[in-house]
């Protein structure tokens, strides 16, 4: 029985062992081929999309500055070349490393090499046979390639197109030596020195590059513009420094001043201008690519994610060399605060008037329970600003989608944008609780201006600021007539913006009318913010004149313990400038008083 049984039980065959184990080395093989494959895929598809992150950021770096951010000349593209990826009608410039370090936001995979070379005029050739993992760009068709490659079975890829991708058509050029050719039109010939000529898509008109030196305060005698679009000729030609003109007409054409942003800082960064000065840009915010408004002389425009348009005031560390306060450490005692202080407070003591000072009076007057609690509050300001060398004020006046007709107006969603109804009959406190708690953005205060900020303000615009027809700024308009700046009821200017509104009677909402082509009168009238070009300095819109702002100064005065500063559209702006004080009661709002954000 037991014999019979070991019979008819099965074993495996040594014919099906091999097989299995043929199966099982083929099976391994697939897994190992398919992981590096994997793997390979990976690492082009890593190389692929640096490649258009690069192309995007580049582009908007040479959108802003006219020029690609070059670190060296780079001459071993051989591989490159026999690759059949260089166009020879369109990669006719010459080659250079990429300069990452010029490039804001910016997260790569690959392109480690690039902090290994030096910055020399070109690499030696030592330098480019061991650094391979760099991107290069070529000047004239701002193609983007990869040194080192990515190898897969027999094939290397250096971009993220192949040699049957590579334009053979010469290339669009957008700039011609940091000019800008407007889209619809095409490089014809000549450089800036003997004129740079464009003509539009049917080659039928040709139009010459008119450079302009300074500010350009009138349309030129030998220009046509219509009227409406005045107002934005002058911007454009300030700003580009220049515009075109017809060889045969008067007909100009010119390069519209557009709004573009940076893309959004996922972290809080350094922002570093052209002309090398820095401004810190909080996390979430994007920063204005627009030529007038991107560096920190000009008056620097950022924007946070609710669409809130805020200008960097620079108070220059410089302040504090040999004061009382020059010890390069963080403020840590109330001795070093009210150091600190006084160090601003003389760089701004043109602006400075007694009987005003940044003390608590009363929880009535901003909110705060005590004066330790308003003490804390301004000291966190002027850490953050000794720290990073200024702080931030909103670009507009605090307005609202829904204009307000007196103190009973419901409390609506206060904006720092254009084209808003000004924020007015609030109280000192209404307006202080609006910015702390709705402004407010990630890890940064948002508040009522303390007087020395206001008066740093002024300062930063005697030091920097021009109007928009090329006038200096000088310490007499702040302190004695803003009337060039401001809108104030003695003063006539022209307001072409179709989108903003106007009233004569600013007590009653319901009289607001559109502005287009409005001509407004010697007398009281209250616009919408930013209005009209000609009421800004820096960036900064109806800092004079419009509504009086709310500060968290204190004047010497228990009746009315809140002040405003700036004029307003009922007053004359010799009597009260953009410096001007003026006291207000803790419980009262009013048709000509609002506020202004700031954010450290």
């Amino acid at each position: 029985m037991i014999k019979n049984r070991m019979k008819n039980e099965k074993g495996i065959s040594l014919i099906s062992l091999g097989i299995t184990v043929i199966v099982l080395v083929i099976l391994t093989n697939i897994i190992i081929y398919n992981v590096r494959d994997n793997l390979k895929l990976g690492n082009l598809k890593e190389m692929q999309n640096d490649v258009a992150n690069l192309r995007d950021k580049i582009s908007s770096y040479y959108a802003q500055n006219g020029e690609i951010p070059k670190k060296m000349l780079y001459t071993n593209i051989e591989a490159i070349k026999s690759a059949g990826l260089i166009s020879e009608v369109a990669d006719t410039g010459d080659f250079y490393v990429i300069d990452l370090s010029a490039i804001e936001n910016l997260t790569l995979n690959k392109g480690k090499d690039f902090e290994k070379v030096k910055p020399l005029s070109q690499l030696t050739e030592e330098q480019e046979t061991e650094n391979t993992d760099l991107y290069i760009i070529n000047e004239a068709s701002h193609n983007i390639f990869y040194v080192a490659g990515i190898k897969i079975d027999n094939d290397i890829f250096y971009t993220d197109y192949t040699a049957e991708d590579v334009d053979k058509v010469a290339v669009d050029l957008r700039y011609i030596e940091g000019v800008k050719i407007p889209d619809g039109y095409h490089y014809a010939e000549g450089t800036k020195d003997i004129g740079i000529l464009i003509k539009n898509t049917d080659n039928t008109q040709t139009y010459k590059w008119i450079p302009v030196s300074g500010i350009v305060k009138e349309i030129p005698a030998n220009v046509t513009v219509d009227n409406t679009q005045q107002e934005d000729f002058l911007k454009s030609a300030n700003a580009y420094q220049g515009y075109y003109k017809s060889t045969t007409s008067n007909e100009v054409i010119y390069l519209p001043v557009e709004n573009n942003w940076s893309p959004m800082y996922d972290k809080e960064a350094i922002y570093k201008d052209k002309n090398g000065d820095t401004a810190y840009i909080p996390k979430g915010f994007k920063v204005s690519e627009t030529p007038g408004e991107n560096t920190i002389d000009e008056g620097l425009v950022v924007k946070d994610s609710n669409e809130n348009e805020w200008v960097w005031i620079e108070v220059p560390k410089s302040i504090y060399k040999n004061t009382e306060y020059n010890e390069g450490t963080a403020p840590s005692s109330s001795e070093d605060y009210t150091k600190i202080e006084s160090v601003m407070q003389a760089y701004a003591s043109a602006y400075r008037a007694d009987g005003y000072t940044d003390t608590f009076s009363s929880t009535a007057q901003h909110g705060f329970t005590d004066a330790t609690s308003y003490n804390n509050w301004k000291n966190a300001m002027l850490k953050s600003v000794y720290e990073n060398g200024g702080f931030y004020i909103g670009r507009y006046e605090v307005g609202t989608d829904t204009a307000r007709e007196n103190e009973t107006d419901s409390l609506t969603t206060p904006l720092v944008q254009r084209n808003k109804y000004p924020y007015n009959f609030v109280t000192c406190s209404q307006a202080q609780e609006r910015v702390s708690t709705q402004l407010k953005v990630e890890n940064r205060t948002s508040s009522l201006m303390f007087g020395i900020q206001w008066d740093l303000v002024l300062k930063f615009i005697e030091m920097k600021g021009y109007l928009p027809d090329g006038t200096k700024v000088t310490e007499t308009m702040l302190k004695s007539n803003s009337s060039l700046w401001g809108n104030y009821s003695d003063i006539a200017f022209n307001v072409k913006r179709k989108e903003a509104f106007y009233t004569t009677l600013p007590t009653a909402k319901t009289s607001w009318e559109t502005a287009a082509n409005y001509t407004k009168p010697s007398s009281g009238v209250l616009l919408t913010t930013g209005a009209v070009n000609r009421n800004s300095v820096l960036s900064v819109y109806d800092l004079a004149g419009n509504i009086g702002e709310w500060t968290l100064e204190q004047p010497a005065d228990a009746v009315s313990p809140c002040t405003a500063r700036g004029g307003n559209f009922s007053n004359n702006g010799s009597e009260r400038p953009v410096s001007y004080r003026t006291v207000g009661s803790a419980v009262n709002g009013y048709s000509n008083s609002g506020f202004r954000s700031a954010l450290w």
